[in-house]
């Protein structure tokens, strides 16, 4: 991505962040920070539960004989060193991928078709998991008397568009969409390097595609566990709301939390969803009935969160830079 727009996403970050901090109360925000205390800790093990669950998910995402290559623990570490990097690149959630993927081929001795292969499936399956949960958003959005109609209609919307978006995304893999594209641009040109590369999506396309038709199981499985992160992290939301003094009910939490991961997809653009993920989440609360000073205070308490973990993947990924390869498989 050139420079200047990596720029321009960051100043609409910054302005974003100004009219968050404009629009609250900022010793009003301190204060109820100061009442989180040990509770955080609680926060973070909650957190720790939902990192396990999407490695799970992911694990479910390769071949059997592939799965004898690394245990939980190294996936694991895989994942949250990938995880870092999406957190601090721009269009995050993707920055990271092909890092997991050189880990996976340069400790695990998987290949590096066979790592983006499985990243492919679980960011599908990852977001399937995240469509199950907008389900009962949108229901219990639609049934609060809390929020107004026009918002209703916003959140109803992009939902919405959102879960089509991945249902046709998932239908586009399944049936081999990508391959016979690739196939025929192949037909149409004299371009070497070109023609090398439609060979390779071509390939790598037969990998997520037949692991479709091959694995179901496996793939409902990484639905299901990724469902539960999502829905864990609920528990993650409420620790917050209830260690700031505000527990809320089950309704208000969902719609919370399914709101927030809308603006946190919508503003992927922008590193960190700076600004984005604070804005969002004042908004959300004063729709729901709730004062702006608590949706910047749980905003700055999930960045902290996040910082941590980006700290503890960027080191991790530090230690298996310096630490001799071992290969188990074929390149």
């Amino acid at each position: 991505m050139p420079k200047f727009i990596k720029l321009a996403f960051l100043i609409v970050g910054f302005l974003f962040l100004g009219w968050a901090i404009s629009a609250v109360d900022m010793a009003g925000v301190l204060n109820l920070l100061k009442k989180l205390g040990g509770g955080f800790l609680i926060i973070l093990m909650i957190y720790t539960g939902v990192t396990w669950l999407d490695t799970l998910s992911w694990k479910c995402n390769f071949r059997p004989e592939e799965t004898g290559h690394f245990t939980d623990w190294e996936l694991w570490r895989i994942r949250q060193i990938g995880e870092a990097y999406n957190y601090i690149t721009p269009f995050a959630t993707l920055g990271g991928e092909p890092i997991k993927a050189q880990l996976l081929k340069e400790n695990q001795g998987l290949s590096l078709k066979q790592g983006l292969s499985s990243q492919v499936i679980s960011k599908t399956t990852f977001l399937m998991g995240l469509i199950l949960f907008f389900i009962p958003g949108i229901a219990m959005v639609l049934i609060s008397p809390k929020v107004s109609e026009e918002f209703k209609t916003i959140s109803i919307v992009g939902m919405g568009a959102f879960s089509t978006c991945i249902f046709l995304f998932f239908v586009f893999q399944v049936t081999g969409t990508l391959g016979k594209l690739c196939i025929w641009l192949n037909q149409r040109t004299s371009r070497p390097n070109l023609i090398n590369f439609l060979v390779q999506l071509e390939h790598l396309n037969e990998l997520f595609s037949g692991f479709y038709e091959k694995y179901p199981v496996r793939v409902v499985k990484a639905v299901v566990l990724a469902f539960l992160g999502w829905v864990l992290g609920l528990g993650e939301m409420y620790a917050i709301l209830y260690f700031l003094g505000f527990p809320v009910s089950f309704y208000d939490l969902w719609v919370m939390e399914a709101l927030a991961q809308l603006v946190k997809i919508g503003s992927f653009m922008i590193p960190m969803s700076l600004g984005a993920q604070e804005g969002g989440l004042i908004l959300i609360f004063r729709a729901l009935g709730y004062p702006a000073n608590l949706g910047l205070a749980v905003s700055l308490v999930a960045r902290t969160k996040q910082l941590i973990w980006v700290g503890l993947g960027l080191a991790l990924g530090g230690q298996m830079a310096f630490k001799p390869t071992t290969r188990r498989g074929a390149n």
